[in-house]
C-alpha cells in the first residue's frame, strides 16, 4: 500500500508553512502544494532546502487572494478572487482560467527553480464546472499528474471527527492495499491565520496527528509506503 499525505496551502501564512515543514521533519508529510499567489512561498523556498524528500506541487486557486493575470470573470474590481459562497452560479471563462492557472505554475517555477510535482487546487477549483478542461491542458503541457485523475485514489476523509490517531488509522484500514492520496491541511496557528481563516486551530490538531508516534508505528508495522508524486518511496 502506497500513501501520499499531501499538505495543502503551503505559503498561505508563515504559521501554515512552518507547520507543514514540521510535519515533514517530525511526521509523515512527504508532499505539499503551494499557493503561488501568496507572499510566503518565498520564505517557504528557503525552508525546503532542508527537506530533500518533500515534493511540492501547485495548489491552484481561484478563491483566495489576488489573481496573477488580468481578467473579466475570475475576480472583483480590485483583482481579488471571489469567495466560494459566491460561486454557485458564477461563470468562469475557460481561457481566463487557463491563463491564470498557467501564471500560477510559471510563478512556481520562477520561485522554486524546478518543475512542480503535481497539480491540485484550493476548494477543488481545478475541476469546478469547466475548469478541468484548462487543468488537463496544462497538465499535458507540463507533464504533471492531477489530483483525482491519476492512479492514487483521492481521500477527503481526514476531517472533523476523523482528525485523530484513531481516525487516521481507520482511514488507512478502510483503504487497505490501495494506493491513496490523503488530503491534509496541517499547520501551526498564529494571529494572522486566525484572522484570515475559519480553519485555523484544527490545522494544529491535524499536525499533531501526523506527527504522533502511534501513527508512525502503525505505518511501519503494516509496511505502508509513505510516498509522493515524485518518488515511489521515501524514507520516513
Amino acid at each position: 500500500m502506497k500513501v501520499i499525505i499531501n499538505a495543502d496551502d503551503f505559503g498561505y501564512t508563515k504559521a501554515v508553512t512552518d507547520g507543514i515543514i514540521k510535519g515533514y521533519h517530525q511526521g509523515i508529510v512527504r508532499s505539499t502544494t503551494a499557493l503561488c499567489n501568496m507572499p510566503y512561498i518565498e520564505d517557504g523556498k528557503n525552508l525546503l532546502k532542508d527537506c530533500p524528500n518533500l515534493s511540492i506541487g501547485v495548489h491552484l486557486t481561484l478563491t483566495l487572494g489576488k489573481s496573477l493575470t488580468k481578467n473579466k470573470t475570475l475576480t472583483d474590481e480590485e483583482g481579488y478572487f471571489y469567495k466560494p459562497a459566491k460561486l454557485q452560479n458564477h461563470y468562469f471563462d475557460v481561457e481566463e482560467v487557463y491563463n491564470e492557472f498557467k501564471a500560477q505554475i510559471e510563478r512556481f517555477i520562477e520561485v522554486f527553480g524546478c518543475m512542480p510535482s503535481h497539480l491540485d487546487s484550493h476548494h477543488g477549483m481545478h475541476d469546478f464546472q469547466n475548469n478541468l478542461q484548462a487543468t488537463k491542458k496544462l497538465a499535458q503541457e507540463y507533464h504533471l499528474p492531477i489530483r483525482r485523475y491519476n492512479h492514487f485514489q483521492f481521500v477527503n476523509e481526514f476531517i472533523k471527527d476523523n482528525v485523530s490517531v484513531e481516525g487516521l488509522i481507520h482511514i488507512l484500514e478502510k483503504y487497505k492495499d490501495q494506493d491513496i492520496e490523503i488530503m491534509s491541511h496541517c499547520g501551526e496557528c498564529d494571529l494572522e491565520l486566525y484572522l484570515k481563516s475559519s480553519y485555523a486551530l484544527p490545522r494544529v490538531q491535524e499536525l499533531a496527528v501526523l506527527c504522533d508516534p502511534a501513527i508512525k508505528d502503525y505505518i511501519q508495522k503494516n509496511k505502508i509506503i509513505i510516498t509522493n508524486y515524485l518518488d515511489e518511496e521515501v524514507n520516513q
